[in-house]
């Protein structure tokens, strides 16, 4: 016995060694550049609570909450709980399994002292421990085991990003519901301003200062206004019922949220070294993690080309009675070793290994693939703050010049030194710019918003402490 487990770990090691020499790990080839083409170089670290740096305590407080009570979160942390009692069960097979059996039998033939002698009434116990467990002699239970750990550490690196989505589409529909109400005010005002320029219009013609036309191009200029309020009640109800679905309450209670009425500073674009994106944004890290477990498993699967010592042993103790006569009571011990290697299996094992350097060709290319999309969306984002801060500023010189030109017009109107037609053309100019100015106040918050997205930050502030 002794001679044949040494020969089978003495055949294991070196299978072992053909395994190693036979099976390579992948790793990205990706060429991470030293900063990015978008932003200066610098040390600087983004934002880790992003949220808080816009300086709205409404905005934190809603992000907090959604950050804990989102259903779609705590269905990803469910899924990291699953896959972390998975790596239990693969870890559990480098450990013997131990059981015990116990054997309780009893047959009465019901009949007399003569059909006795020949079919006794029998009674047997017994009660045994099993042990049994698989050697490792190729690695390939630890290779298993560490594959389902990787496994584990990309479910989890999946729940940050779960959790990312959230936070960030809190932030999103928040300031696109700051957005709909500052619209919604400024379009308010335009029109009730519109509707005073028509009942002054209507006035001048009873006096015959102003013709029907002039009252029709008036109307037409009030009721346009007013039609502008509709939609954007529509968008700022939407808003408040998503935010409320991604706090984990109902939409039926999106009342409640109100957006603070204070000035939003929308944060300096510090974006960082582009390396810290593979440690950072949750995708990159959940892509390492299966590109890992791809690698082992690759490994498990090249074991499968080489034997399997098993070991088992078996101790217990068994009772017989004949006839209510007992026979006696013996110990037993039973121990063996199997050693098993496949011959022929009609190309099963070469399969096995097939889909395995598969799936780990395909984990490369998504890790690698991944990474310069983030590479991308960060570009994409600095881009577009950059250039929606700019245009932001303009609009912002420019409203202040319509509503200028509009009190100027209003003034020359009133003394009869202008038609009606100047008048409208500015209050049509001074709306269409208030609104393309406050358009882009919100613009500017999203495309802020999406830079922290795109660099991955805010998930670390909910990791619980050790």
């Amino acid at each position: 016995m002794k001679k044949m487990i040494f020969k089978a770990s003495l055949a294991g090691s070196i299978a072992l060694v053909v395994a190693g020499c036979a099976t390579t790990n992948s790793q990205s080839s990706v060429e991470i550049p030293s900063h990015f083409a978008a932003a200066p170089s610098t040390e600087e670290a983004t934002e880790i609570a992003w949220w808080d740096s816009f300086g709205d305590p409404v905005l934190s407080r809603l992000v907090r909450r959604a950050a804990y009570e989102n259903r779609d979160v705590k269905m990803a942390l469910e899924r990291v709980r699953a896959a972390r009692a998975g790596e239990t069960v693969s870890r559990s097979a480098l450990l013997p399994t131990v059981g015990v059996s116990a054997l309780g039998q009893y047959s009465d033939t019901g009949r007399g002292p003569a059909f006795k002698a020949q079919s006794p009434d029998v009674r047997r116990e017994g009660l045994g421990l099993d042990v049994s467990w698989e050697i490792d002699i190729t690695g390939r239970l630890r290779a298993g085991a560490a594959a389902a750990k990787a496994e584990a550490q990309a479910s989890a690196d999946g729940a940050r990003g779960v959790r990312l989505l959230v936070v960030s589409d809190v932030a999103t529909n928040y300031f696109t519901l700051v957005g709909a109400q500052g619209q919604l005010d400024t379009v308010r005002a335009i029109a009730a301003a519109q509707n005073a320029t028509l009942r002054l219009v209507q006035a001048r013609q009873r006096a015959g200062l102003a013709t029907p036309f002039d009252v029709e191009r008036a109307q037409t200029a009030a009721l346009q206004a007013d039609a502008a309020i509709p939609p954007l009640q529509t968008l700022a109800a939407v808003s408040r019922h998503r935010i409320a679905v991604l706090i984990g309450d109902q939409a039926g209670n999106a009342a409640s949220i109100v957006p603070w009425n204070g000035d939003v500073v929308v944060p300096p674009a510090r974006a960082g070294q582009p390396a810290a994106l593979l440690e950072r944004r949750p995708d990159l890290l959940a892509l390492k993690a299966q590109l890992e477990a791809s690698n082992f498993r690759r490994q498990q699967a090249a074991a499968e080309w080489f034997p399997r010592l098993f070991l088992g042993a078996m101790f217990g103790r068994d009772s017989l009675e004949l006839n209510q006569v007992g026979i006696g009571h013996a110990r037993f011990t039973n121990a063996s070793a199997l050693l098993t290697m496949p011959i022929f299996n009609a190309g099963r094992t070469k399969a096995i290994n097939e889909i395995a350097e598969a799936n780990q060709h395909e984990a490369l290319a998504r890790y690698e693939d991944g990474i310069v999309r983030a590479l991308e969306d960060v570009e994409n984002s600095l881009v577009a703050l950059q250039d929606e801060r700019q245009r932001a500023d303009s609009l912002r010189l420019a409203a202040t010049s319509a509503d200028s030109a509009l009190g100027r017009a209003q003034s020359l109107y009133d003394r009869g030194q202008i038609d009606l037609l100047p008048l409208l053309d500015a209050q049509r100019t001074r709306l269409a710019v208030r609104l393309g100015a406050n358009a882009s106040q919100t613009q500017l918050q999203l495309a802020s918003v999406r830079l922290f997205k795109a660099l991955g930050g805010g998930w670390q502030n909910f990791e619980p402490h050790s």
